[in-house]
């Protein structure tokens, strides 16, 4: 019986994995335009980079403090999205994966994969490429992976592979 209940546990956190996955691709790709009809490179990576640190961030947060009637919301929908977004790969990566239980080995993979968005989003055009981004999204995934150490998230996650 313990057995049954723990394949449809881990079922279970397949199927939400799964449901996050194709919400994540919808946000960071598929709800976005491409700019490759109004821009050329060139033009997009001079207009959606930014590799200094911080500088986003502080923008959007100065936006958002000086109750910017255009601005402010959307300041605040992107510093908190970034963070959310990646926030369930957190749970999700260690319960899948055992490997990824080892906070380096998850820092390392989570770090690889918005890089691989960040790129990705860069080479179609889609968002922007922005060094806040990655901060803020790996910051979600470490808050989220910070939550397996809960003696509740580990036994609704890792149900079944302890």
């Amino acid at each position: 019986m313990r057995k049954s209940i723990d394949r449809i546990g881990r079922a279970a956190v397949y199927i939400f994995f799964g449901v996050y996955v194709i919400a994540a691709l919808y946000l960071l790709f598929f709800m976005r335009i491409s700019m490759w009809k109004y821009l050329t490179y060139s033009e997009y990576f001079r207009y959606n980079t930014n590799f200094i640190p911080f500088r986003t961030i502080t923008e959007f947060a100065g936006l958002y403090r000086r109750n910017d009637k255009v601005y402010g919301d959307i300041s605040l929908v992107n510093i908190w999205g970034n963070l959310a977004v990646f926030f369930p790969a957190g749970i999700f990566f260690p319960a899948i994966w055992k490997k990824q239980r080892r906070f380096c080995t998850f820092a390392l993979t989570a770090a690889a994969v918005i890089i691989a968005v960040e790129l990705l989003q860069f080479l179609t055009m889609r968002g922007s490429c922005d060094i806040d981004d990655f901060i803020l999204n790996f910051c979600g995934a470490v808050i989220g992976f910070s939550l397996t150490r809960l003696k509740i998230v580990r036994k609704l996650t890792f149900v079944g592979s302890e």
